[in-house]
This record gives C-alpha cells, structure tokens and sequence, in this order.
C-alpha cells in the first residue's frame, strides 16, 4: 500500500544519484587540486568517464549508496558541533585551529575509514563469506585459508580490531598531550 512518505521509488533513481554526485565530488576535487592543470574541459572529462565507470560497476554503486547517508550524517555532526561551540562565545579563528590540528584530521580520517569499511562489508560481505567458508558447515575437509578466514571475519574479531585501533588513538592522544 502506497503513503505519502514511501520513498522506494528513488531506488530506481539511485543510480543518477550515483552519477551526479561522483561526478561532482571528483570535479570539485580536480578543480582544487588541479592536477590537470586549469583546464576545466579535462577536469571534467576526467570526472564523467571515472563517474560513467562508477555507474557500470553495480558493487561501486552499492558502495556509494551505503557510504553517502553515513558521511551525510558525519558532515552535519561535525557541522553542529562547529556551531555548539560557536554559540557557547568560542572565536572562528580558536575552532579553526583545533579542527586543523593533527589530531583531528585523525579523528575524522578514522572516522571515515571505519564508515568506508562499514560499506564494503555490507556490499562484499557475502562473497568475502563464501570465499573463506563462513557458511556455516563445518565439514573435516575444509582448507587452511576458509578456517583464516572464518577466523579473521569474525564479527567478535573485527570488533575487537575496531576497539584496539580506537585504543591505540587514545594512548597516542594522551601520551602527545603529556609530552608537551
């Protein structure tokens, strides 16, 4: 039964979604770095074909749709908390510096990987299980790698990989800020 907020239909939509947003990232991209110069024709023609390539691979377009609403979310709290403290009295210049620091970009760079990795199991999750063997059957004739990878894609194991890296930060965090 149809209602006003079922958005389904934008499913077939998605693939345009796709398109019109690699294409505009990767052009504001070329356009900044200007690796091709300042010629905006070949940034563009750059940024179409690599984005045509995007539409033609249904795992890359599987990709992009489970990694735009998590970046959308991670762009507006990142966003809020710039205005939280702008609002409490805290200068542009004094947010500026700390959203500049080493340690941020860090923050955000992990942030951003844990959410790229997110998205690639969720999209190759169930060929990266098929292939080691996660199906299930614990047959005696199994090889070593299907056995490595049950191991390694455990959801306990990638789990704990997560908890170990954040960790990690944390004591290089705190141990930068002891030594100054």
């Amino acid at each position: 039964m149809a209602s006003f907020l079922d958005i389904g239909i934008l499913d077939y939509f998605a693939p345009a979604f796709v398109f019109l947003l690699v294409f505009g990232v990767l052009f504001a991209l070329l356009e900044k770095t200007k690796v091709f110069g300042e010629k905006t024709g070949i940034n563009s023609l750059v940024a179409f074909a690599i984005s045509l390539l995007f539409l033609l691979t249904p795992d890359l377009v599987g990709i992009v749709k489970v990694i735009t609403p998590w970046f959308t979310i991670l762009f507006i709290f990142v966003l809020l908390i710039i205005m939280l403290f702008l609002f409490v009295g805290v200068k542009e210049s004094a947010v500026a510096e700390a959203f500049s620091e080493r340690g941020m970009v860090w923050i955000i760079l992990l942030v951003a990987f844990i959410i790229f990795f997110y998205a690639l199991t969720q999209v190759y999750g169930a060929q990266i299980q098929t292939i080691y063997g996660g199906a299930g059957e614990s047959t005696g004739d199994s090889n070593v790698a299907q056995q490595v990878g049950k191991i390694i894609f455990h959801p306990r194991i990638l789990g704990m990989i997560v908890l170990l890296l954040i960790a990690a930060q944390a004591v290089r965090f705190i141990s930068s800020s002891i030594r100054k």
